[in-house]
């Protein structure tokens, strides 16, 4: 029987961690279902990754926004793909993203409120496209990305809009936005926000 709960995915795992720090460490967020640094099955190395899940219960957003400090490093962990279903509907694609990390594109759109994922694809020959994808905790959020349209993030224009059927039409953005971008956002040391025309109240 496949075991329910939320799984996440540990990448950057120091190969010293032990299943038992990482039951440990997550298990303030909720029940701990599995908690696992994965090993090479045939020489036993470990291979710099790992999984954890919690019961439905946990909030999502607590695990994937908070920095977690495991083996002496810092780590963001993500929601395991299976965990992602269902949750198309708060999907957004960001366009001109290519030179921004995961984190980076993270640490911009946190603003609309909580993110659960940040994909940043790539092509056939492992270079990043211009483009990326996230997905929120709530439609509120999601509403207010897809609302503004456009952002203006130190020089770089990012267009965004649904990621769903309809993500080829152009989202009606009110304006454009400006973020100050400081490397580290939403409630953990980042420059305040600077909102120009194009922003939401509240």
């Amino acid at each position: 029987m496949e075991q329910a709960g939320i799984r996440f995915f540990i990448p950057g795992l120091p190969e010293h961690v032990t299943d038992q720090e990482i039951a440990t460490h997550f298990g303030k967020y909720g029940k701990i279902l599995e908690a696992t640094a994965a090993m090479d099955e045939r020489t036993g190395a470990a291979r710099g990754f790992g999984y954890v899940t919690l019961s439905e219960l946990a909030n999502p957003a607590d695990v994937v926004n908070d920095i977690h400090f495991l083996g002496g490093k810092e780590i963001r962990v993500v929601l395991a793909k299976e965990s992602l279903a269902g949750t198309e509907d708060k999907r957004i694609y960001i366009g001109g993203t290519e030179n921004m990390s995961a984190d980076e594109i993270r640490d911009v759109i946190c603003g609309f409120g909580s993110v659960l994922d940040v994909h940043t694809p790539k092509d056939a020959t492992g270079l990043r496209k211009n483009f990326s994808f996230a997905t929120f905790s709530s439609a509120d959020a999601y509403e207010r990305a897809v609302a503004m349209g456009n952002l203006q993030v130190k020089g770089l224009l990012l267009e965004i809009r649904p990621a769903t059927r309809d993500a080829g039409r152009k989202g009606k953005g009110n304006g454009k936005g400006d973020f100050g971008w400081g490397g580290g956002g939403c409630g953990w040391g980042m420059d305040d926000w600077s909102w120009g025309g194009g922003g939401w109240d509240g």
